[in-house]
């Protein structure tokens, strides 16, 4: 039997594991400005816009505790969510699609504060194989298993048309990939043992677009009131 979604494995809710990535987002800005050592699920919830009691409650699921009236100790909280995201664990990506999206995240700087790094890309196209992406020439398909084995990769982004994008994935998987961060809009069928993130960024304006539209019906029905 196949799957169309990630199969994340957790011990917790996916909007707590969600809102996690948010709080260590937070607290990593919050250690680098080293303007304090402790704090409050008031502030937390106050700087994300969420209530404190979903806070705490999203942080009983850690091992890090926090003390009445002073809260929690930032560098241990942070410590554990480093943890539970693979932080400290170095991961090779390699990028499929060397258009301006793939273009983008071969470029992004970003990776390696969370314990990534694109050694290469792909595309199908010969106009672009041999063309520098950033630091990274574009190679051809041809290319992936030497890679993948090199590199020991097991994390592929693919960045093609949605016409090409289950073929790409069949590839990947064929070579070892157990994990696949979807750029298209494709529906990916792959085997129960690899893990699909699928980044839709069309339902994404969509999601923006209702929510201002929403927020505008709110302001005019306000403003009859």
């Amino acid at each position: 039997m196949k799957s169309e979604k990630s199969k994340e494995i957790l011990k917790f809710p996916k909007a707590t594991f969600e809102r996690l990535k948010q709080y260590h987002a937070l607290l990593t800005q919050l250690e680098i400005e080293q303007k304090q050592r402790y704090i409050l699920s008031e502030e937390i919830a106050e700087m994300l816009k969420i209530t404190p009691e979903q806070v705490r409650k999203d942080f009983s699921y850690l091992k890090t505790s926090g003390k009445p009236k002073v809260g929690y100790n930032i560098s241990e909280l942070l410590a554990e969510l480093d943890e539970l995201f693979g932080i400290k664990a170095n991961d090779n990506i390699i990028i499929v699609g060397a258009g301006n999206l793939g273009s983008a995240l071969a470029n992004y700087k970003g990776f390696q504060n969370i314990g990534a790094r694109v050694v290469a890309i792909f595309d199908k196209d010969q106009e672009k194989v041999g063309k520098m992406v950033g630091e990274l020439m574009v190679l051809p398909l041809k290319d992936i298993p030497r890679v993948v084995r090199r590199f020991h990769v097991r994390t592929v982004a693919i960045c093609v048309p949605e016409d090409a994008a289950q073929q790409v994935a069949d590839l990947l998987v064929a070579y070892g990939i157990k994990a696949i961060w979807n750029f298209s809009t494709r529906i990916l069928d792959v085997p129960n043992d690899v893990i699909v993130q699928n980044e839709d960024i069309t339902r994404g304006l969509l999601s923006i677009k209702h929510m201002l539209a929403e927020s505008e019906k709110r302001k005019y029905e306000n403003s009859e009131v």
